[in-house]
């Protein structure tokens, strides 16, 4: 780009970038704002699906609440211990206590309680993710990661600011290849393989202020971006497609249903419904 005679040259590498980036990033593929739905009395920290309704943990009330897409209320379960960040799969809800320092499990629709796993090892644990067999937990005193593939558990990270390192992580996901951390108060998210190790940082470089909450779709990372009150969407990679305001003063945890992306918001108490304009 220095040269005359490399211009040619630039111009055509600059627009195979631009046109790269077109592709990836078009103006018109946006979330969108669809509905904000009321959550009157709810103080939502935690979204998980199971057979259509929206299970949302809340804390301040030490309860779950089940809700439809309307976001009325069909089910709770109650006398919890400050649930977090839950998850869901075909046998019920996983779900972290964090006054209690124990997991627990609920088959649906019954709601019985299965029996709690790790009790005494965790301090205040904030997110619990499943899948298949695998599971993994973010503890939040002890700034780690508890990763189990099945059959044995390991301890991913210590307290600090470098890289494989956190903290207070306060959300977690696993996905096919990989586990991914929101580290909330180094403001960022930390990618791991399986076994552990370090792979990548995302949004380092957005000034977030408090990376609550996360989740991994098959092409993009949502962050919600709690005091900074905002939704930030990455890609897989790392580069920033997208930052949602709209609707938004507390976000704390998102997740995708139906193609809809849903992010609750603590604050305003209530469930935004965003919708993917292609």
């Amino acid at each position: 780009m220095r040269q005359v005679k490399y211009i040619f040259s630039i111009i055509s590498v600059s627009f195979v970038t631009l046109v790269s980036c077109q592709r990836k990033t078009p103006p018109t593929q946006q979330w969108i704002l669809e509905d904000s739905l009321s959550l009157p009395g709810i103080n939502p920290i935690g979204i998980g699906v199971f057979e259509e309704q929206f299970w949302l943990s809340d804390g301040d009330h030490n309860r779950l609440v089940a809700v439809n897409n309307l976001g009325q209320v069909l089910d709770s379960i109650l006398e919890l211990d400050r649930p977090m960040h839950i998850d869901a799969n075909a046998q019920g809800l996983w779900v972290p206590q964090y006054g209690s320092d124990t997991i627990a499990q609920f088959k649906l629709p019954s709601k019985a309680a299965l029996p709690l796993i790790l009790k005494d090892s965790l301090d205040a644990p904030a997110s619990i993710s499943v899948f298949g067999a695998e599971r993994a937990i973010a503890d939040f005193y002890n700034h780690r990661i508890l990763y189990s593939n099945g059959l044995d558990w390991i301890s991913i990270g210590t307290e600090g600011k470098e890289a494989g390192q956190f903290y207070y992580p306060t959300d977690v996901q696993i996905t096919a290849d990989h586990i991914w951390v929101a580290d909330a108060y180094n403001n960022r998210i930390q990618v791991f393989d399986k076994q552990g190790d370090f792979i990548r940082i995302i949004g380092a470089d957005q000034k977030m202020n408090a990376a609550t909450g996360l989740f991994v779709s098959e092409n993009q990372v949502f962050v919600t971006d709690f005091e900074n009150h905002r939704l930030l969407v990455f890609f897989k990679d790392g580069q920033l497609a997208q930052v949602i305001e709209a609707g938004l003063e507390k976000p704390i945890d998102a997740i995708i249903h139906e193609e809809k992306l849903y992010v609750i918001d603590y604050k305003k108490q209530q469930m935004n419904r965003y919708y993917f304009d292609h």
